[in-house]
């Protein structure tokens, strides 16, 4: 992180918001302010690595300028601070899907709402078409709610909070599932607001991601407030640091001998299709993955791919009305469906959103070395070791005590890699696993990938909207047209 001199800014009054206490806290985080820094108007990123308070900063802002002793003053005393973050569709919904799949069970979404459902009156505001054009959300009225994209998910939270007309918005990691044009899209619209004199507040991990049209950076660094920086050439450069980090040490567990299967393809679909009531999303998909093959999967926002990952990995049951293998063996010829997925390692923005466990860290990451019928027995010591160093490569052994929930979004992320990865399974099925990752960990991240497929002969579906992300291992795409 640079190292550019601060104030002491006490009782500035050019901030938009201005903290006033040495010390912030939220729940049982507690940040460092030895600056008495604060938010100024326009533009602001902040800015920090995994688990360096970003999002605690971001509650405080929106609902905690009262709580735990925090002295926050605003530059008007009823500014309306907005804040929103990918686990908002629960709320925004109203309903809470209690497991990922249910969201493919056609009859369990019998009563699931529709857009217009869940945006009642909204759908009649002035800013509604045109915020809808702006981010390319077109006809989604009478589409479900369960059906609609990650990326269409998040466009339409955005939409849902700047309806509200908010003096603040805050943007919780915003890039996360939108796709190169729909970022593209994003950014024009950020630049609307801040024509129209709004103030927006963008929480961000990878300074690569710094738009132009920022005005300040805030810096975090383990829980601490380090930095306001407003100089344009300085915000530059903060852009373009991040290729300075390198990834951690890798240093592979061995791979158990038993993991070993025969196989030739490991996922084939014959003219593939997939239809929600009236909505067709695939349509004459053919695609094979052979035994040891790595391929990007590509696509615009809606065009279904974490549909068709659904396919692969045996959790839709339109599986049954396709002509599909797994491991050379015809779906529906009797085949175990958790035989299958003890061979898949998996990762995914839903399985994220929807994972549940009231368990430790390290017990989570230990349930990935076990079938799925034996997965809550009690751990033993070579499971633990092994987890151990599954948590060491991916810097995140020291949250081995904590709960899920306790995490920051980045950090769970870690975590769902390192459950995935430990097993290391015959396919692995990583759909977007950078999300909300820094620099370090996201180069991390692609370096084990490289190296367990060059060991293990592992096939690869490598889900991303980054060129930049993907794995030096993969040779092969597939690219689905939205219909």
């Amino acid at each position: 992180m640079s190292s550019i001199v601060t104030q002491n800014n006490s009782g500035n009054n050019s901030y938009l918001i201005s903290f006033d206490s040495p010390r912030l806290g939220y729940g049982k985080v507690i940040l460092d302010n030895p600056h008495f820094l604060g938010i100024p108007e326009g533009v602001t990123v902040v800015l920090g690595k995994n688990g360096s308070g970003k999002t605690t900063l971001a509650t405080i802002l929106e609902k905690g300028r009262y709580a735990y002793g925090n002295r926050l003053r605003f530059k008007n005393d009823n500014m309306k601070v907005k804040m929103l973050s990918f686990s908002d569709i629960h709320s925004l919904s109203g309903m809470e899907v209690q497991y990922m799949a249910q969201r493919m069970e056609s009859t369990m979404n019998d009563y699931v709402p529709t857009v217009a459902d869940i945006m009642g009156e909204k759908i009649k505001f002035k800013d509604w078409n045109s915020l809808c054009r702006s981010l390319s959300l077109h006809d989604i009225e009478d589409k479900k709610i369960n059906y609609l994209s990650s990326g269409e998910l998040r466009k339409l939270l955005i939409i849902n909070a700047l309806l509200e007309n908010p003096d603040v918005i805050i943007l919780d990691n915003p890039y996360i599932g939108l796709d190169a044009n729909s970022r593209k899209e994003f950014d024009d619209t950020m630049r609307n607001l801040k024509a129209d004199g709004k103030n927006v507040i963008l929480v961000l991990c990878d300074s690569s991601d710094i738009p132009s049209y920022s005005d300040s950076v805030l810096l975090l660094d383990k829980c601490k407030i380090e930095e306001l920086v407003t100089e344009k050439d300085k915000i530059f450069r903060l852009s373009r640091d991040f290729s300075e980090e390198p990834a951690r040490e890798v240093l592979l567990p061995p791979r158990p001998a038993h993991k070993d299967m025969d196989y030739e393809t490991a996922f084939s679909i014959k003219n593939g299709h997939l239809r929600y009531a009236d909505r067709e999303i695939l349509r004459n998909l053919d695609w094979t993955v052979k035994h040891g093959e790595c391929w990007v999967l590509t696509g615009e926002n809606g065009s279904g791919k974490s549909l068709l990952l659904s396919l692969v990995c045996a959790d839709n049951p339109q599986g049954y009305a396709n002509d599909i293998t797994l491991f050379d063996r015809k779906r529906g010829s009797g085949e175990s469906i958790w035989e299958i997925k003890d061979a898949i390692g998996y990762v995914s923005p839903e399985m994220q959103l929807f994972f549940k466990s009231n368990s430790p860290v390290k017990e989570i990451v230990i349930q990935g070395l076990r079938t799925s019928l034996q997965r809550y027995r009690p751990t033993t010591s070579e499971e633990e070791r092994e987890a151990d160093e599954w948590l060491s490569m991916l810097g995140i052994k020291h949250l081995e005590d904590k709960f899920f929930n306790q995490l920051s979004a980045g950090e769970q992320r870690l975590v769902l890699v390192a459950r995935a990865m430990i097993k290391q399974p015959e396919l692995l099925v990583l759909d977007e696993p950078l999300h909300g990752l820094d620099s370090m960990n996201k180069k991390t991240v692609i370096k084990i990938v490289n190296e367990l497929m060059k060991r293990n002969r592992t096939s690869l579906i490598y889900v991303t909207h980054y060129l930049t992300e993907i794995p030096a291992c993969v040779s092969l795409t597939k690219k689905l047209q939205k219909i």
